[in-house]
């Protein structure tokens, strides 16, 4: 694990996260095809029975400048179909691999209510290397060729739900840091918030190794409709040549996350 940053990072004992991502990008593999998807499935079947079929990810690449989408535009009908992404699930559904020809993907969902983030020590992390393992074993094994990543992206999903600790989405100041402003008769408060703020990943040197974006959008709960914020940090970069970088943009993230909620929330979700 990288030594930098040196944050002192927040645990909470019931905090708001709902999914976390962790996913590398790395150079195309042109061998491999559909017909590879459904094998490597063999592989995990018994982990993970269930299979969904996606169009795959544009490729992206995290620039101090700017976040460039590398994607093809197609004017003519294709002689062949894209190769797409395979999603593989567990019997729960609480986590989930995704492989597309320059992409590996593994989530944790919260499937259930009673459903306890798990915590990237010593589960969601460990989980992804054994599975990463596994899909290089298959590589090497079907002479598809090696992995060299050119991106690593951590993501964590939180849904702030009304009720517990606020109430109306109007009520900001009660969740986030960033809104501290004194309602007046004009405009008055606001009846909701969306939010996208991005922030450098830097290294020892200070130098830009990726991006912190940070999302907030009002929505409503699937299961009972009531109003929460969705709360989505993702930090993408690279630093090394594998995925080295999965340990910082998890510490910013957390780190982030703490800095950019009120310590009401943080009593809310049980700071230790």
């Amino acid at each position: 694990m990288p030594e930098f940053p040196q944050f002192n990072l927040a645990d909470f004992d019931n905090p708001p996260v709902v999914e976390t991502v962790l996913s590398l990008q790395f150079e195309e593999l042109s061998k491999l095809g559909v017909a590879h998807l459904g094998l490597f499935w063999r592989r995990v079947k018994d982990r993970f029975p269930k299979t969904e079929a996606r169009p795959a990810l544009a490729p992206i690449i995290e620039r101090s400048s700017e976040s460039i989408a590398r994607g093809r535009i197609q004017f003519e009908i294709p002689e062949t179909l894209e190769v797409p992404r395979l999603l593989l699930l567990n019997g729960a559904g609480s986590e989930m691999i995704q492989v597309q020809r320059d992409r590996f993907i593994k989530n944790w969902r919260k499937a259930g209510p009673e459903d306890q983030y798990p915590h990237y020590e010593p589960v969601i992390k460990p989980a992804f290397e054994r599975d990463f393992e596994e899909f290089q074993s298959f590589l090497a094994e079907e002479q598809l060729g090696a992995v060299k990543v050119n991106q690593c992206e951590v993501t964590y999903v939180n849904h702030i739900v009304s009720g517990e600790g606020w109430q109306k989405l109007g009520d900001v100041d009660q969740i986030f840091t960033f809104w501290s402003r004194q309602a007046t008769p004009v405009p008055g408060r606001p009846e909701d918030f969306v939010i996208h703020i991005r922030f450098p990943i830097t290294d020892e040197q200070e130098q830009p190794i990726g991006r912190l974006h940070v999302d907030v959008q009002p929505a409503l709960r699937a299961s009972d409709n009531r109003p929460m914020y969705v709360m989505n940090l993702t930090a993408r970069g690279q630093y090394g040549p594998g995925f080295e970088f999965f340990d910082i943009g998890r510490k910013w993230i957390v780190k982030s996350f703490e800095q950019l909620t009120t310590e009401h929330m943080h009593r809310i979700w049980r700071k230790k």
